[in-house]
């Protein structure tokens, strides 16, 4: 049986605020008084799993309240994450951040773009473990099948990914990666951009067997131009390199590599930024499949550009594979596209392709797509000017019709329903039990409020006969700009990462840390 998402809000302060008064969430209701029943919440809450009605009384403990048009939001703990403010204020991106229920729900890990690791509790936020790894960025974590072990991936000179006792954080085992693609020294702190140049543990597939399917990238500058070398490996629950792929790391950009347990395939972007001519082997721009078992090429597909606007194209996260084998890729250049593991093209959407604003072409790029139970869901980005043109050196002179748009599209590409708003939407996270999907509410470059920031739930149900606007099921504010990387639970938690952001006058706003949403 799906149970839905249960709604939650932050308020300014560090912790949560709240009344005597009960709270009405979705599915459930969050009473302020410790009644000795229900989940343990901060602070002495509890939160009682129950239905409500609007307009109708409901008495928990010594508490009634009635039940309101719209649930309510509640934060139900924040995890302080370091001081991240002089690379924010440096003009630094927002810090990368990991986060991940562990299989059963009932612990959250956190991993920072400082180095440190947190274990804590998924419903108060009590610290059962934490660390830090020196000279380190911590690219992703990811929680074995039984999840008795924890695996967190470096972005350092050492590229090192580590199995870890989540109750303890000591180390089981560690594998350099650098010794694959190679080292590069520190950067110097006021290299805000630095960090991209270290080799990196990108992405952390887990088998059910427990073994890894890892990526391991660097691109680095040198004298003779920037250099690339990625390659795909294999590690035994031991920790030991069983396969890779290809034999020799390849001067290549391997990133976002999407496992599906289902048909035993690996699917993964091919990219490139090394100086010279490319290897005439590799699919740039484009996608490769391989074989979860052997590691071998199942697909090599390559993606023309979008002319005149592109001379290359361009997938960050927008890729995806189905049950089926299917592949679902968006690109920069504002395409949504279909693909048979054949390699033969299913449909194309071009919901966020160039058009002119005046003689100046704008675009809204594909930022991130997935498979749902239900199709296809993906999102368009910002507004940009195509990196092709000759006019990229100017800002967008006005706002793409389709920028920071929230798409349903069935098998055949077409458009179910669409939902866009004043939010800039950072990522997508789904749970595969749910018909429910979140987005992130980041920071904005063209626009100083601070109420459009938290975390955007949406109900992806076909059958229901829903408008755009109540797709949107609730918005969940927090006090500071959300990271594109979330975590949900299927009893509805929302784990996200906020960030610091430069006010106008220079000064910094907000705190570096992560909350959970209820």
């Amino acid at each position: 049986m799906t149970k839905s998402f249960l709604i939650a809000a932050i308020g300014a302060c560090t912790s949560p605020s709240h009344g005597p008064e009960l709270v009405f969430v979705r599915d459930g209701i969050i009473s302020p008084e410790d009644t000795h029943q229900g989940r343990l919440l901060t602070d002495g809450r509890r939160f009682h799993e129950l239905s409500w009605r609007q307009g109708e009384s409901t008495t928990v403990g010594s508490l009634t309240g009635i039940g309101p048009a719209r649930a309510e939001c509640e934060a139900i703990f924040h995890v302080p994450l370091g001081d991240v403010s002089r690379h924010v204020a440096m003009g630094g991106e927002a810090p990368n951040t990991a986060l991940q229920f562990s299989p059963n729900e009932e612990v959250l890990a956190i991993g920072t773009a400082t180095g440190h690791i947190w274990v804590v509790d998924g419903w108060t936020g009590s610290v059962i473990a934490e660390t830090r790894l020196a000279e380190t960025s911590i690219k992703t974590v990811a929680w074995s099948i039984d999840g008795e072990t924890l695996y967190a991936a470096e972005q350092s000179p050492d590229a090192f990914i580590h199995a870890l006792d989540p109750n303890s954080l000591a180390i089981r085992w560690s594998n350099r990666l650098a010794d694959i693609v190679g080292s590069s020294p520190v950067p110097d702190e006021s290299d805000v951009y630095g960090l991209y140049t270290l080799p990196s543990a990108y992405s952390v597939n887990v088998l059910a067997s427990d073994e890894l399917i890892v990526t391991a990238l660097h691109s680095w500058p040198t004298d003779q131009g920037q250099q690339n070398a990625s390659q795909i490996v294999k590690i035994s629950p031991e920790g030991l390199i069983t396969d890779r792929w290809p034999d020799q790391p390849a001067d290549a950009t391997f990133t976002h590599a999407q496992f599906n347990e289902d048909k035993g395939l690996l699917a993964f972007v091919v990219g490139r930024s090394a100086s010279g001519p490319p290897p005439s082997d590799l699919p740039i721009g484009g996608v490769l499949v391989l074989s979860a078992n052997d590691l071998e090429p199942v697909l090599s597909m390559t993606i023309p550009p979008l002319k005149p606007w592109f001379d290359t194209s361009q997938i960050w996260e927008a890729i995806d594979i189905s049950t089926d084998g299917d592949l679902v890729i968006g690109l920069y250049d504002g395409r949504i596209m279909g693909m048979g593991i054949d390699g033969e093209t299913q449909f194309e959407n071009n919901t966020g392709t160039p058009i002119h604003a005046g003689s100046v072409p704008i675009v809204a790029a594909v930022s991130w797509a997935q498979f749902s139970s239900n199709g296809i869901l993906a999102t368009t980005s910002a507004t940009s000017i195509p990196f092709g043109s000759q006019s990229t050196a100017l800002r967008p002179p006005t706002a793409h019709p389709n920028e920071n748009t929230l798409w349903a599209i069935d098998s055949n590409g077409d458009i179910d329903w669409k939902w866009s708003g004043r939010h800039v939407i950072q990522g997508l996270t789904q749970h595969p039990d749910t018909n429910w999907v979140v987005t992130g509410a980041g920071d904005r470059t063209t626009d100083t409020r601070r109420d459009l920031y938290g975390a955007l739930v949406f109900d992806t149900t076909p059958e229901r006969d829903l408008g755009p606007k109540t797709r949107l099921m609730a918005i969940c504010p927090t006090q500071g700009p959300v990271y594109f990387r979330q975590a949900v639970t299927t009893d509805g938690r929302i784990a996200v990462a906020e960030h610091p952001w430069v006010e106008t006058d220079g000064t910094i706003g907000g705190k570096y840390q992560a909350t959970v949403l209820r």
